[in-house]
């Protein structure tokens, strides 16, 4: 198997990463007893890893010299960022998320559509939306580490399951992470999916972004999982901090709900 190393990747632009990493990994034979759906996964993991010690040694260098975005004011203030950031995005789409009463009532959806209870209805839509969309911000977060890489916007490749790929403490060997919000969070389908997703990795991790919703429903003899500071001490991030930042992100985008509730109708 040809070898990929990190001084090919670094001086690129993600555009031209990404065609080098599918390059190699069209010569990667995939064992038999990895499903078809996570052929090129295994494939372009397999070429990525031994690069990725380096590249994110590099990346750590980097951060040093320019004065670590790890230490508490400088980490505080790009995940303050990235929360505000989310949450003028979503709250952007807010009312697009939000039917009329008269879309209610010709074609209900539910039956509290079928009802008119819109405070249901708009309720439920905009959380259940607000905890899809929660998952691009933890990987966004993660990602201001320099101990870690998206395998999207740093390489421009999708690697099915994986959300981050992270050197713990900035060491060791590349460890690939499936993000979910909270511990509870997957279904008895969705946990079987997603330890096929990891189980084709050498170092994997599941992690629950925050210690809530009680009980795990991710389990695994060979896959470790951690949640909350547990989670983000690996990646050098103040899980305190993080909560807090969060904990205004959300209230801010409840305000704004509220604010669009009490706006009267076109």
């Amino acid at each position: 198997m040809r070898s990929i190393q990190a001084v090919q990747l670094i001086p690129l632009s993600i555009t031209a990463r990404s065609k080098l990493l599918k390059e190699y990994a069209i010569s990667i034979d995939v064992p038999a007893e990895i499903n078809s759906e996570l052929h090129h996964a295994y494939q372009i993991a397999t070429v990525l890893t031994p690069a990725l010690p380096d590249f994110i040694g590099h990346q750590i260098q980097e951060d040093i010299a320019r004065g670590s975005v790890l230490e508490s004011d400088r980490q505080s203030l790009v995940i303050e960022t990235e929360c505000n950031q989310f949450a003028d995005r979503f709250i952007a789409v807010m009312p697009k998320l939000v039917r009329s009463p008269t879309q209610m009532e010709s074609s209900p959806r539910n039956l509290y559509e079928m009802c008119g209870a819109a405070v249901f209805v708009e309720s439920n839509s905009i959380s259940r939306n607000l905890s899809t969309k929660m998952g691009e911000l933890w990987e966004r977060i993660v990602n201001i580490s320099p101990y870690a890489v998206s395998p999207e916007r740093d390489f421009g490749l999708k690697i099915t399951g994986i959300d981050s790929i992270i050197l713990s403490g900035g060491q060791g060997e590349p460890i690939f992470v499936q993000i979910k919000t909270q511990r509870n969070t997957l279904t008895g389908s969705q946990a079987h999916r997603s330890r096929r997703e990891l189980e084709i990795h050498q170092h994997r991790l599941f992690a629950a972004a925050f210690c809530t919703g009680g009980s795990w429903t991710f389990s695994s003899a060979n896959i470790p999982r951690v949640c909350g500071a547990e989670f983000w001490t690996m990646v050098g991030l103040d899980y305190e901090l993080l909560k807090s930042h969060v904990k205004q992100t959300i209230l801010k985008i409840q305000s704004a709900y509220i604010a669009l509730q009490q706006k009267p109708p076109i």
